[in-house]
């Protein structure tokens, strides 16, 4: 992802919230909206490629299983493609190999479902964000 890209993602703080679970969906989109955020939505993994790519300046809250792929094929797809998002993985199950690979995939964290840490979560992974937005700035200033 780009400069302009990274800019934009700290700037308008836009998620993709995906998950097959509509209740859960439902939820994690109020919580996010209620705090400010512009949030999109995704039932299934095919419909997170299409709008990442088409929007690749968003966060993804990602479920692990999905209907149609798991979690790990989105991020391997949009990979494929060219496409470098950042995300947030779920699951309902805690896993730690999952977690671990998750992380070298470039996983801002990696959530457990029924725990309320989405806010915590969230923080930590726009200020890495912002972070890598200012390292990407100041080499570009050094050049």
């Amino acid at each position: 992802m780009d400069e302009v890209a990274h800019r934009n993602m700290a700037a308008n703080k836009r998620v993709l919230v995906v998950d097959d679970d509509e209740g859960l969906r439902n939820l994690i989109a109020r919580r996010l909206r209620k705090a400010g955020f512009e949030v999109s939505l995704a039932v299934n993994g095919a419909a997170a490629v299409e709008l990442a790519l088409v929007d690749p300046g968003q966060l993804l809250v990602l479920d692990q299983k999905l209907v149609d792929m798991t979690g790990r094929e989105v991020i391997r797809q949009l990979t494929d493609q060219g496409c470098k998002v950042h995300f947030v993985m779920m699951t309902g199950q805690g896993d730690e190999r999952l977690a671990v690979e998750m992380m070298k995939l470039g996983a801002a964290d990696y959530l457990v479902k029924g725990l309320d840490l989405l806010p915590a979560t969230r923080e930590r992974a726009f200020r890495a964000i912002e972070t890598e937005t200012r390292l990407l700035q100041a080499e570009k200033e050094l050049q």
